[in-house]
């Protein structure tokens, strides 16, 4: 899977995410943007994973928002996720404006991955990391950069240092597919990177970055400095 990451404080959520849409041979088939957002509500959803069925799953959380409010959404997701396919993989993120408790995001997968239970709503806590490792432990000090300082925004700490964040992740080689560590390892974060911003009277995104990947090609994160270094 590539990549999705987010962030909540007192008056918004922020969320990053990249834009590879690759086949099961690490493949790229096309630069997506895999975030999806609202035209009547603060309201934002991410994913990754099969770009056709986050998309449709995005699309379908939406649309049930904005008939019937967040909140009443988050409970009947709930209560229906037991009966979600589990296949193929796809993870979710949701990010709104609660109408009862403000700035709030939840996750859910259909496949038991990093501890989090299948067809389960989840709250992340005020980070959520949507990034595949190698199993190493990681650090803000091990991606190199700081931690956000008391007068700066969650919102502007990742204007500044998503990309340095998804260009660490983008180095990483996982496996295609999470749930068999027998499988080829890839690099599957890149295309493009979007910031989405969601408060209380607004959501918009944001390109951040745009990666020299090409469709057709499996994605090389040191193809580029390669031709630099020549």
């Amino acid at each position: 899977m590539s990549g999705v990451l987010s962030a909540i404080s007192l008056d918004a959520i922020s969320i990053l995410t990249d834009g590879a849409v690759y086949d099961r041979d690490g493949v790229l088939l096309a630069i997506r943007r895999k975030v999806k957002v609202s035209d009547r509500l603060p309201l934002a959803v991410a994913f990754r994973g099969n770009f056709v069925f986050g998309e449709v799953t995005a699309h379908q959380i939406i649309s049930a928002a904005e008939a019937v409010g967040f909140d009443r959404t988050l409970a009947d997701l709930e209560a229906d996720l037991p009966n979600m396919p589990a296949s193929p993989d796809l993870e979710i993120l949701i990010a709104g404006i609660s109408e009862s408790a403000g700035p709030m995001q939840r996750v859910f997968r259909n496949k038991q991955m990093g501890g989090f239970e299948p067809h389960t709503l989840v709250d992340p806590g005020p980070m959520h990391w949507g990034l595949g490792s190698d199993g190493r432990a990681i650090s803000l000090a091990s991606i190199g950069i700081p931690a956000p300082r008391k007068d700066e925004t969650v919102h502007t700490w990742l204007s500044r240092y998503g990309v340095n964040v998804f260009e660490f992740f983008r180095l990483i080689a996982v496996p295609l597919d999470p749930d068999d560590e027998n499988t080829s390892r890839q690099h599957l974060v890149g295309g493009l990177l979007d910031l989405t911003v969601i408060k209380p009277g607004s959501v918009s995104t944001t390109l951040l970055h745009r990666w020299p990947d090409k469709v057709g090609e499996k994605i090389d994160p040191f193809r580029h400095d390669a031709r630099e270094a020549a």
